[in-house]
């Protein structure tokens, strides 16, 4: 028998690099991996690992009787895949779907989690919630933490100042990604507001989800409030990044956020709630932290953020940026298929 595949699902996506990124980094160890597709159903063999990272898109649908009908061949896929002897692992990047929590998650997650030879955290946050949550081990789940963006995305070399009509010198804060109810964005305009106009800018860069307006913003827009309402292009994200002062992510709810990891990969202060795992990515002095509880947070991390120290923010993230190197996380990850013991992958 040859050296087992890593079946990786899926192997790249248009909408989040971070599997491309892993996925680079284990061929980089010397592991081979494939895409997971459709067409790889029939593939895996005894020895080889399926390694999936959001199996909700697997199991839901539009209507519960679909929802059940595909929960059900997943498990039995999953089912079959164990009486094979192939090895199953999980990516835990949220506790939840975005969509929401139900009974029927739960369920199927709990079940997911007990079918897999182990699952990996991107937090040791995440490990504690997801243990505590679905009743598993602690041993069950090998924390590795979410890779940095370092070199993920090209620079066009636009001056993203300059279309939007920024002055140079105006503190300029930045929201970027899809814009929805649990984003807060509503919040982060409010909370601007109330900040001296004449110090700073706010950009929103990113598409709101289908019936989510953005009437809001124009309300209180003073002028220095930018909006691009749609959805930033790969090839001008880094663009929008190397622009701002500041990234500011409100969420309402989080478990790992790709993007204060995108925002920290640029050198750029994060200012979020302490929510989820954000507490373990974003480090003192590189960023502000706020109460979520507190009328008042983001308004004064806001302000906070603003008295950063740039030059030691700047090596506060850099810092933190080592401890997220990506092959230092492909070999935890590989020591996990090879069955080390977890404790041992996360020393």
């Amino acid at each position: 028998m040859g050296e087992p595949t890593v079946y990786m699902w899926p192997k790249k996506s248009p909408h989040n690099k971070y599997s491309e990124l892993l996925s680079d980094s284990i061929e980089r160890q010397g592991q081979h991996v494939e895409h997971y597709g459709p067409r790889s159903v029939l593939k895996p063999r005894k020895g080889d690992v399926v390694h999936f990272h959001w199996p909700s898109y697997t199991y839901q649908a539009s209507v519960f009787p679909l929802t059940i009908a595909k929960s059900s061949l997943f498990l039995l896929l999953l089912l079959l895949y164990k009486g094979m002897g192939v090895r199953l692992y999980w990516t835990v990047h949220n506790i939840w779907p975005h969509t929401g929590k139900s009974r029927w998650d739960a369920f199927m997650r709990r079940r997911i989690l007990n079918l897999c030879d182990s699952a990996f955290a991107l937090s040791e946050s995440v490990r504690q919630e997801a243990v505590s949550v679905f009743g598993v081990p602690e041993e069950k789940l090998v924390v590795t933490p979410h890779g940095h963006y370092l070199g993920a995305y090209p620079e066009s070399g636009a001056d993203i100042r300059a279309r939007f009509g920024i002055p140079k010198d105006r503190f300029l804060f930045l929201f970027v990604g899809r814009i929805n109810p649990y984003k807060g964005v509503e919040q982060l305009v409010a909370a601007y507001r109330s900040l001296p106009s004449e110090a700073c800018s706010l950009l929103i860069a990113g598409q709101a989800d289908a019936g989510y307006g953005l009437d809001f913003i124009d309300a209180a827009n003073d002028g220095t409030i930018k909006v691009h309402p749609s959805f930033v292009d790969d090839g001008e994200l880094a663009d929008y990044l190397r622009a701002a002062d500041a990234v500011v992510l409100p969420y309402r709810q989080i478990t790992t956020s790709g993007s204060a990891i995108l925002a920290l990969s640029y050198k750029k202060p994060v200012v979020a709630p302490n929510l989820g795992s954000l507490g373990e990515y974003v480090p003192e002095g590189g960023g502000v932290l706020y109460d979520p509880e507190d009328p008042e947070g983001l308004r004064k991390a806001l302000l906070a953020s603003m008295k950063l120290n740039k030059k030691a923010a700047e090596e506060r993230i850099s810092d933190k940026l080592k401890e997220l190197d990506w092959d230092r996380i492909a070999g935890r990850m590989l020591r996990a298929y090879a069955g080390a013991v977890p404790q041992e992958v996360n020393a």
